[in-house]
């Protein structure tokens, strides 16, 4: 009887160490689940602006592309030139990067409006002085001493 319980508990006991490895291997840790929350969040933000990426793979392949279509485990990216469709998991991404178009519509326009304040400011106070800021001297090719009276 000591021997049939004894063997008992440790079937039983060898089944839950089993059980109990292979699930916690399938549990993401907090920091994975953030990861890839914020992965699709970014994925999401390029397949809206429609821009070119390049991604890297866990294994160390890239892939550039164009997402083409977001899932919820998944997003499609396709080849312009191939027109070759591959289904990419989350969290088998581990960077993204997309190329930036030079600058923004709101920064060239704050450039502008910054040049055409700096012209305004000039021609209001050069104007008022009523005269040249640069002295016309030796205009007629004489040595005589410059007149800044005129």
């Amino acid at each position: 009887m000591y021997k049939k319980s004894l063997s008992l508990m440790l079937i039983a006991f060898l089944f839950q160490m089993v059980c109990v490895s292979s699930a916690s291997a399938v549990v993401r840790t907090n920091e994975e689940t953030l990861r890839v929350t914020k992965m699709k969040e970014r994925i999401g933000v390029i397949h809206l602006e429609k821009k070119r990426v390049t991604i890297t793979r866990r294994d160390g392949t890239k892939l550039k592309a164009r997402v083409s279509e977001v899932k919820e485990d998944s997003f499609v990216m396709t080849d312009e030139k191939t027109g070759a469709a591959s289904e990419v998991r989350y969290d088998d991404v581990v960077q993204v990067k997309t190329k930036s178009n030079g600058l923004a519509i709101s920064t060239k326009f704050l450039i502008g409006a910054g040049i055409v304040a700096a012209v305004v400011v000039v021609v209001l106070i050069v104007k008022p002085l009523g005269k040249s800021p640069f002295p016309k001297c030796n205009a007629d090719r004489s040595n005589a001493p410059c007149d800044n009276s005129r």
